[in-house]
Order: C-alpha cells, then structure tokens, then sequence
C-alpha cells in the first residue's frame, strides 16, 4: 500500500524524510508529545515520544545498501540513559545484522528494552497497526469549518483563487490541512504545494498538515538542501527555493492546489512572480497580519478576502485565550505629557519625552512580583536587542528568576535546545530577540513580556499571538507591556475600542465591558482616549491605515 512509509520512501529516503516518517508514524499511531530531536547534539535519538505511561526513543538510519550492526543499538542504549526512557526502537530501510540482534537480546536479559524495525517490519506496521485515520486529527472548530467552506464554495462559483484572514491562534494551518486534504480526496493523483518563507515555517507547516492527512498521502521538503525524491503528495517549500527551482523544472501546472503561508509577504514582485508561473488550478493566501509597509495590497495576488476572522473577534467569542493584558506606565507624568501634545509636539518628540532610561532593574523587581501571584507561569519576553536580552537574563538571575536567551545569532542546534527546553518546562522563562514572532509553535507559553518597542503593527500582534493559543493545558495569557510608545498605547486603546464596537455582538462573550487592556495608570488611557478623539488622522503605522487592529480588509 502506497503511503507516507512505503517502498518509495524506504528506497528513496531522503534521511530527513525518514526521520520525520517516523514522527508522523508515532503520532498517527496515538502517541503523545512527539518531538524530533534529531541532529547535532541529540544524544542518539531522532524521535522521543510517550505511550501508556512509557517513553519512547527512536533512531532512524537510512542506508543505500548493507545492514545496520550492533553501533545503532549502542547509540539507541546511550538515548535511553540521556532521555530517561523506557524503550528504544531502531529503524532502518535495510535490515540488522546477526550481531546486532545478539546485541538486543543480551540487553533484554539485563532489562534494557531495544525493538528492530527492518524494512519489512516497517511496511507491516505500517499497513497492519495504522488506520487510515490519524490518531492526533482535530474536529474543526464552527469558524475553522466556515472559512473552509467558503473556499470550497469560492473555488465551486469559478472562482481560482481565495484569500483566508484568521488571527494568529485561532488554527489557520488546520483550515489549511482540510483543503488540502479536500483536494486529495477530490484528485487522488494529483499533488499539493504549500509554500513558505523560513526554515522553521517550512517544517512546522509540514508537520501541522499530518493529522489532517490519511495515511497514503505522502508529505516532502523542498527546501534547506532536501527536495522531494519521487512525486506525489504534498510538498512543503520554500519560496526562495522555489524560484530556482522554476527555472530548472517546468513546473507550470504541476500542483493542482497551491497554499501560501503569510501570504503578505507574496506580493513582492519575486514572490508574485513564482505565485503566477505556478499557475495551479487553485491558489490560496492565508495570513493572521495582512499589513504591510509598503502598502501592496493583497487582492491583486489573492482577490478579497474569502473569510475573516481577526484578533478581537477570536479574543471576544473566546477561541483565543482569555488574555488580561496589563499596559505598565505609571512611571510617566502623563499630565506633562498632555500638555506637550497641546503643544503640537511630534509623535517622535513625545516618544523622547515617554523613554526613560535605566528602567530595567525596576521592570525585573515588577516582573517576578506578577509572576508570582501566577500558577507555573511558562513567560516569553521581547527584547530589542541581543545586548538587552542579555542584561534582563543577568537582572532575572540576580533576582533568583532562571531564564534562557535566543536569537537568530545562535546556531540552530543550540536555538532547537533552548525550544526543547522551554516546551518540556526545563526553563520557564525564555527571553527573544527577533525571534518567536512567526513559524515556531509554543502554545504552551502563558505570559506575554513586552521589553521592547516595535512600530510595526504586524510584528506587535505577531507577539502577542505567541500566547493567545488556547490549549487543554492553558485557557488564559497574562501580558505584562513595559513599552513606553505612544504608538503601543493607542495600540492598546484602539484593542479596548474595537473591544466596544463588539460587545453588542450576540456571539461576543468576553469583554463586554470592552476592556482588554487595563492601564495601570488611569493618565495613560486618558490620554490616549484624548490623543485618537483630538488627531483626526494618526500618522499611519506599517501600511495600516490607522483604524487600529482590525484587518484592514473585510471579505467580499
């Protein structure tokens, strides 16, 4: 049976592939918590994952010929100790040798559990102990099953292309796997691609499309140096990779279905230029920010928009957690502040006046006095700068507050580490520099810490949705915004205004007192509910025009 492990795949590999194959395998099969750790540093594991009180390491070696001796079986012993687990697994799309198999068995007698997988024990697994059906598929969400419907009735009226606008959170990916499975099902031959724009986007999305898949549709890479080795499927790649791709390769007319993720990135000319040469039966945007600073609007590659659902809507009708964002700026003379704005100060003259320097110390000492009355709080904080994050990890420990840095400075082995670390709960405070905004999933974090200033709307509400994921473990997200910018505050302002206009909706049932952000100084929401009512038009912000967090565009 052909499939996401099948002879293809067991020939053909690529290794990448068949380690993450494994991954998918496990999490088909209903394990929990998998995780691919494979790489630099991984201690003799590829896949961990956890079954009926039992956790579980796999190591996978593809070969293009001979047998996997007894060294594999050594390295899959050396990721039991380093994990702490129970049962080790090798697997291979050859065979063992005679010597490992002594090797396993003499472990067995001393209590050290090792199972083989061969190429004919995978394909049996494969075909006997999965159903078609992945164990992890989610029941979609009423608005996750309306927007897909609105792109299939699109898409039934004629129409080639759609737009999909959904708040970080609320499960775009998943709306993204039914249409791609709709498709599949609808052309069993036919083939997917879903593009992205980073490395780390590329892989998540590959990943999120699994439980949506039956077990014969096979996932590729096309992108950080792997490219599909057989047709068919899904693939997942990179735009950039693409490009250069289209040029070697006809591939006009190969994909019947394209799906393009943070679609606000297509419209610049590279992109679109990819986007238009593909030319698939149906092509897809789909974004949470649809704002962007150059002001290229996003229905010239897409047309209107086919479905919105955005930040406030999500937080309101309680599909994103139940936040409690506190704005921190009551060190400011905001009186002082009013009156400078009567002056017909600038925006840029008022933000000097908002600055102060040397705030760190008190931010940290406010912080843990937060975290504190907060039940095993799991904290990311912005910074904006690898020196500032730097300093506020030195300031938390000095304090007694543990916490880990990342940036894109870091090799990837030792970002992946400190992801791996957060996510198991090993370090509960994780401080970011250009980081975390897009492409890496951590729902589990439940506070907020904004350190930074950013001007870009896009990138403000990219991290704030970084703890807006609702998960059975966590229904609510504590934002702690130290920002002194004016822009942040009306930000903060226009969220409680939008917040206003919705509470007469029948579906809205948080915030109807149309209050999402408490001001903890009375003088700041004051003065921002001044600023908006007395500036007729705010100067505009990353491409939005100035009507605050609400998609700039509503469908058709």
């Amino acid at each position: 049976m052909s499939g996401f492990i099948d002879m293809d795949r067991l020939v053909y590999g690529p290794w990448p592939a068949l380690e993450r194959a494994v991954a998918r395998f496990a999490e088909h099969y209903g394990f929990d918590d998998v995780r691919h750790v494979g790489g630099s540093g991984d201690r003799g594991a590829d896949v961990v994952a956890s079954r009926k009180g039992k956790l579980y390491v796999f190591q996978a070696k593809h070969l293009k010929s001979g047998q996997i001796g007894p060294g594999a079986i050594d390295e899959v012993v050396r990721a039991l100790a380093a994990y702490k687990a129970d049962i080790g697994v090798v697997v291979t799309n050859q065979s063992f040798t005679k010597t490992a198999q002594q090797r396993r068995d003499e472990l067995k007698q001393h209590g050290i559990r090792i199972a083989l997988w061969g190429y004919n024990r995978m394909l049996r697994n494969f075909d006997e102990k999965l159903e078609v059906v992945s164990a992890a598929r989610h029941q979609l969400r009423p608005y996750q099953e309306e927007a897909v419907d609105c792109v299939e009735a699109k898409r039934g009226s004629g129409a080639d292309r759609a737009l999909v606008l959904m708040a970080t959170g609320l499960g775009k990916s998943l709306v993204a796997g039914e249409l791609v499975a709709n498709e599949l099902a609808r052309n069993p031959t036919g083939e997917v691609l879903v593009l992205a724009h980073t490395t780390p986007l590329m892989y998540q999305l590959e990943r999120s499309l699994w439980p949506c898949l039956p077990k014969h549709v096979p996932t590729h890479i096309w992108g950080d140096s792997e490219k599909p080795a057989y047709v068919g499927g899904v693939t997942v790649g990179m735009w950039q990779t693409l490009i250069g791709a289209i040029k070697r390769e006809n591939l006009a007319g190969r994909f019947s279905l394209v799906i393009v993720d943070e679609a606000h990135r297509a419209p610049a000319p590279q992109y679109r230029s990819l986007v238009e040469n593909l030319l698939p039966n149906f092509l897809v945007g789909m974004t949470a920010t649809p704002w962007r600073g150059d002001k290229l609007p996003l229905d010239e590659p897409f047309g209107k928009p086919t479905y919105v659902m955005d930040l406030v809507e999500g937080m309101q009708q309680g599909y994103l957690a139940d936040v409690e964002y506190r704005m921190k700026s009551d060190d400011v003379d905001w009186e002082e502040i009013a009156q400078l704005s009567k002056a017909g100060y600038s925006k840029k003259q008022l933000n000097k006046k908002l600055f102060l320097p040397d705030r760190d110390e008190a931010i940290v000492r406010s912080v843990i006095a937060d975290l504190e009355a907060i039940e095993s709080p799991r904290t990311i904080g912005f910074c904006r700068s690898i020196k500032h994050a730097e300093a506020m990890h030195r300031l938390f420990a000095a304090y007694g507050l543990p916490s880990v840095v990342i940036h894109g400075k870091l090799p990837k082995e030792e970002r992946d580490h400190v992801l791996v670390r957060f996510r198991s709960g090993d370090a509960a405070t994780i401080l970011a520099v250009e980081m975390l905004n897009e492409g890496i999933d951590i729902p589990d974090a439940n506070v907020i810490l904004f350190l930074r200033v950013t001007h870009s709307r896009r990138i403000f509400v990219q991290q704030l949705g970084r703890g807006l994921r609702v998960t059975p473990e966590k229904q609510s997200v504590t934002v702690l915004d130290y920002v002194a910018d004016l822009d942040r505050l009306l930000d903060a302002e226009r969220l409680n205004s939008q917040a206003r206009t919705g509470a007469e909706d029948p579906e809205t049932i948080r915030y109807r007192d149309g209050r999402i952000v408490t001001f903890e100084d009375e003088g700041a929401e004051s003065f921002a509910q001044s600023y908006l009512a007395d500036i007729a038009s705010i100067d505009p912000v990353d491409g939005d025009d100035g009507t605050g967090l609400r998609f700039p565009i509503r469908p058709e």
